[in-house]
């Protein structure tokens, strides 16, 4: 793409005030519906915000009702999430807002999938790049989230998570959000764009912290985790831990003990 438009840059300098971030992922409910952890969204995102997150990504829907708690937060808003966990086909993603919707409702920049290796996958693309077009006339920057799958990939190393995330970029993604890999510097050196590492399924406190401190010695520019954060008994003390290794490059043992967590899952 071409030179940033000012506000381009001035949503991207607040999302990554010191080149990282954490964004906490509350869009799970347009893919798998009310699943333990985001029953009672505003619950969720008061108890979320405790811990100061860089910013929260959800649907324009609930962005718009629950505006009044977000008022103090970057807002990034999935606007595709057509592909539900029952659906004959969860990577035929399309769009369920656009652009401009997004920020009617208060966003401050957008996502939406892309499944490199998949059956949609050129349509997928395809998406990206209008999303992008639009965007880039709002001045709204655009989150990739890029997750090979089969056919085409059966198998996740650097190669390939570098693959996607290079052609999200290529293609005007401003973020990159992908999944963790070992040899991680690989991918961020070959992406011309800040890349994320998503939070995948639910897992040991202590995994998840340790992934990101390694991502983000690695290169990443930080994490976008939700499942991880919002399935925890105390889901803003893992926001403060994720962000002292995130931001301060702590130690994940030393955050947890300084912090008390335990493995409490809520599930």
């Amino acid at each position: 793409m071409g030179a940033l438009s000012s506000g381009k840059k001035l949503r991207l300098k607040k999302l990554f005030r010191d080149g990282r971030a954490l964004i906490v992922a509350l869009d799970h409910g347009r893919r798998h519906g009310p699943i333990a952890g985001i029953e009672d969204m505003r619950v969720t995102l008061e108890r979320v915000l405790e811990g100061s997150p860089d910013a929260v990504m959800m649907t324009p829907a609930m962005i718009e009702r629950y505006w009044e708690i977000l008022s103090d937060t970057f807002i990034v808003a999935r606007i595709d999430g057509t592909g539900t966990v029952r659906s004959v086909d969860e990577t035929d993603d399309r769009l369920i807002s656009s652009v401009e919707r997004a920020v009617r409702v208060g966003a401050d920049a957008v996502s939406v999938m892309v499944y490199p290796g998949s059956r949609n996958e050129s349509t997928l693309w395809e998406k990206l790049a209008r999303v992008v077009e639009e965007a880039e006339f709002l001045g709204v920057p655009v989150m990739a989230e890029v997750v090979p799958k089969p056919p085409g990939f059966t198998s996740l190393d650097s190669s390939v998570v570098a693959y996607g995330a290079r052609i999200a970029a290529e293609l005007g993604a401003d973020i990159v959000k992908t999944v963790y890999v070992e040899e991680f510097s690989e991918v961020a050196r070959k992406v011309p764009a800040p890349v994320v590492v998503l939070g995948a399924s639910k897992a040991p406190l202590t995994e998840v912290l340790e992934k990101v401190e390694k991502a983000v010695r690695s290169g990443a520019a930080g994490a976008a985790i939700g499942r991880n954060i919002f399935q925890h008994k105390s889901p803003g003390l893992v926001v403060r831990a994720l962000m002292e290794v995130i931001h301060g490059g702590a130690d994940h043992r030393s955050v947890l003990e300084t912090l008390g967590l335990r493995e409490d899952p809520l599930m």
